[in-house]
């Protein structure tokens, strides 16, 4: 079987076809949700989550790599399937996290965990909990926004006190050691003074479910938005948004953290990721296969050139849409992808996303806002690594480096557009490889940074 007939694309008519048939099975509403999700990778089939909606209704549906292919490779297909939140057999502990209430010892840890942040009266009955799915990935995690109703104190001094409401977060994961490390993490993160991320409160004993202090939601009295409803043309806070985000960040590559256990992701692994999204874009756009190829080429050999002993603490995706904005000030949060890298990996990362989608069909303005919205990162990232004692040649390295690997990075979202189905227009992805060949111009020639002998260093040599 040839690749290019594995990696064609599947109608997007798949999924919403099955979840369709579904509905009309059921006595409910048969009004479809909306598409929040769609992922195709090559061997693992296509997986799309709709909802949730006004029923608050999740449906996730599968179609196996055989009904994709339509039984060429002489396996038998199953068929689409659909499974309606929280039936998830990756993740057997989303149903019993999902209805805290008749599990005593979850509901209690939940009680316990946000007693610790918040005023609730210390003899305040727990009178209610509920969950509410905040960010689900099929198979992988779940993060979760639990509302803790309290009684008034039993005493009799708070008689006739209306009952006091207080939220946590908490994130599911498959196994156990995955909710400790990220709560070890935060840990840690907060142990070093960073103050931008949420406190951490445990795993809950016997679930894999990391706790948090709840950063708050648009609903709030003083809402808490996205980063990505805020980082964009036309908002009047985005550039004051990208330079918080830009110290926090050199505040995490500084911080001189504990990096025991961490993974290590080199330029040379990050060669590897660009060749196969260069692959896949090949094949998806057979147009542009021949500069796909010469540009990729170009990016993989200057990624497999940098140097490997310059990996720091770093947040591994750093993007807009992994800050939360709340009356001013910015948090950090989704560590999942935390490593020891080089501190331009997560530079390049902000700075490839930080591209308004318009800019690939050229609409005016975009251009010019993303440059400003560019230079206003890197010069406060740069600004406060001096005011971190970092010296000006270290400065210079990184953000040299840094365009390396946004330029890889924009392979991914070439290839991440095309593998969640939105159409591949030759002018989007030509627009995306012109703007990889600028990041390349600008990074080279790269400065040679010196070689350290350890990466437990002081925090005044971190970067160099």
């Amino acid at each position: 079987m040839s690749t290019t007939t594995e990696l064609s694309r599947p109608d997007v008519s798949l999924v919403t076809d099955a979840l369709d048939s579904h509905l009309a099975r059921q006595d409910t509403d048969r009004t479809r949700p909306p598409l929040r999700y769609l992922r195709r990778k090559p061997g693992r089939g296509l997986v799309g989550v709709f909802g949730p909606d006004r029923l608050t209704r999740i449906y996730t549906v599968t179609v196996d790599e055989q009904t994709l292919l339509g039984g060429t490779d002489g396996a038998a297909a199953t068929g689409p399937t659909v499974q309606q939140f929280p039936v998830d057999p990756q993740l057997p502990d989303l149903d019993t996290v999902m209805a805290p209430a008749p599990h005593g010892p979850l509901a209690a840890a939940l009680e316990q965990a946000v007693r610790q942040v918040s005023d609730v009266p210390p003899d305040g009955p727990l009178l209610d909990v509920t969950a509410a799915p905040v960010r689900y990935k099929p198979g992988d995690r779940c993060v979760i926004r639990y509302r803790l109703v309290f009684g008034a104190a039993t005493d009799g001094g708070g008689a006739g006190a209306a009952p006091r409401t207080c939220t946590l977060v908490a994130k599911l994961y498959r196994e156990p050691e995955e909710a400790r490390a990220a709560d070890d993490l935060l840990v840690r993160l907060s142990g070093a003074g960073l103050a931008w991320t949420a406190r951490p409160l445990g795993v809950v004993p016997g679930l894999p479910l990391a706790l948090t202090e709840d950063l708050g939601s648009r609903r709030d009295p003083v809402p808490t938005r996205s980063g990505l409803d805020v980082v964009h043309p036309g908002s009047p806070e985005a550039f004051d948004v990208v330079r918080r985000a830009a110290r926090a960040l050199a505040e995490l590559h500084t911080s001189g953290l504990d990096t025991g256990g961490l993974k290590r992701r080199t330029g040379a692994d990050e060669a590897k990721k660009a060749a196969t999204r260069a692959g896949l874009l090949e094949r998806y756009v057979p147009e542009l296969a021949p500069e796909v190829r010469r540009i990729s080429d170009a990016v993989c050999t200057t990624l497999a050139g940098l140097p490997a002993d310059t990996l720091r603490p770093g947040h591994g995706s750093y993007k807009s849409s992994q800050l939360l904005v709340r009356d001013g000030a910015v948090f950090l949060v989704d560590f999942d992808q935390f490593c020891l890298a080089d501190p331009a990996l997560d530079i390049g990362y902000f700075l490839a996303y930080l591209r308004p989608a318009g800019l690939w069909y050229r609409r005016a303005g975009r251009r010019a806002w993303f440059e400003a919205g560019a230079e206003a990162f890197l010069s406060t990232y740069l600004q406060r690594l001096a005011e971190r004692g970092e010296s000006a040649e270290t400065c210079a390295a990184v953000a040299g480096r840094a365009h390396v690997f946004e330029a890889a990075l924009l392979l991914k979202i070439a290839a991440r557009r095309a593998n969640r189905l939105h159409s591949p227009r030759v002018g989007e992805v030509a627009a995306v490889l012109e703007e990889v060949s600028r990041c390349l111009a600008t990074a080279a020639p790269l400065p040679q940074p010196a070689r350290l002998s350890t990466v437990s260093v002081p925090s005044s040599r971190l970067l160099t």
